[in-house]
């Protein structure tokens, strides 16, 4: 029953593309000048927090995942909900991830820290099926470019790469067992646990992954067990990786040089990016974002602010301030114009880049 549910999902969605939901990305032909924020939203599930955020493909739609598993989608251009795909409850812990289908504007999933992958159709609103990964924290979910797998990661350490049409696991991505004296390399599993995983924008095969070890992993979903490479610093500890074209980002949760532009190629450090902070606060970053090639998005509890940053001239486009309640994720439309920010006591903010 949930596969049928999800397959009608799917060809519902087919419909609602050919009606003008369209999934095309934009382009950095522009360059963003300042943002301003465009809508304050308060939202019924508010007071729970919000711990991730999603724009669909064509940025007309926000998932909002909060800390009782409740998630909401927000009509962008309005700056109002669209609807609530699930309540939430006292006995669900927090969605953590989020990530719409890339063809399939209708097809929204949630993972979350009680271990649980929830598919939804959003016309409809139906939890169209539930996987569950025993004993373990989901921190980071995402598809792939076609959308033909989707990878999960969290508190296990391991990683696991799903078919997306039979949801069945492809390959399990095993994490060094302490217990039997498991040989850790530098291309070995994460040794704690993963709060970061996102898949190449252009590359079926790639993606990145990145937790509280102080490093980033470059896999190859093909290659059974070991990474291909290896970027050793960054401490990773909510959605601070994001990846395009040969460059990563990082966001990590350190006082200083938080904000990190690395090479994807060669793994070497490109720039430390100033992240506008008073010392005594620190910068503490949970999330970060390109926005366009040059300018990135970026959060966290130092200053409880996001701030906008033009890579190339390192000028701070606009902050988004959460008023003394950090910032918990962080996100950008797929035209990089629009971003959305959101953390402790909800606090959702929509802004524009002009």
């Amino acid at each position: 029953m949930s596969r049928r549910r999800l397959e009608e999902a799917i060809l519902r969605s087919r419909s609602l593309e050919s009606s003008g939901e369209s999934v095309d990305e934009g382009s950095d032909e522009e360059e963003r000048g300042e943002l301003f924020v465009r809508h304050r939203i308060p939202l019924t599930k508010d007071s729970h927090g919000i711990y991730s955020l999603r724009f669909s493909p064509s940025g007309k739609q926000l998932g909002v995942g909060f800390g009782n598993g409740a998630l909401q989608v927000v009509n962008v251009e309005r700056g109002g909900l669209g609807g609530t795909l699930f309540s939430g409850h006292r006995t669900r812990q927090a969605i953590t991830a989020l990530s719409y289908h890339p063809k399939n504007s209708n097809l929204l999933v949630g993972a979350g820290a009680d271990g649980l992958i929830s598919f939804y159709d959003i016309k409809s609103e139906l939890n169209v099926l539930t996987l569950t990964e025993k004993e373990n924290e989901i921190h980071a979910l995402d598809f792939n470019m076609d959308g033909s797998v989707f990878a999960t990661a969290g508190k296990d350490r391991h990683i696991r790469l799903y078919d997306s049409q039979t949801n069945e696991i492809l390959n399990f991505l095993m994490a060094p067992d302490f217990l039997i004296d498991d040989e850790v390399t530098l291309t070995s599993g994460h040794t704690r646990r993963i709060f970061a995983l996102k898949f190449h924008p252009s590359e079926h095969h790639l993606f990145v992954t990145g937790g509280w070890d102080d490093s980033i992993k470059v896999w190859d979903k093909r290659m059974a067990k070991e990474a291909r490479r290896l970027i050793s610093g960054p401490h990773i500890c909510g959605p601070g990786i994001d990846i395009r074209n040969q460059h990563i980002l990082s966001g990590s949760w350190v006082a200083k040089n938080a904000l990190q532009l690395w090479d994807l190629r060669t793994s070497s450090l490109i720039q430390d990016v100033p992240f506008p902070a008073p010392v005594l606060q620190g910068e503490f970053l949970y999330a970060a974002r390109f926005c366009t090639d040059h300018v990135v998005l970026a959060g966290g509890s130092g200053t409880c602010s996001a701030c906008a940053i033009n890579l190339k001239t390192q000028e701070v486009l606009g902050e988004v301030s959460l008023s003394s309640k950090a910032v918990q994720t962080v996100d950008a439309a797929p035209d990089g114009r629009v971003v959305a920010v959101g953390g402790v006591g909800g606090n959702l903010h929509i802004a524009e880049l002009c």
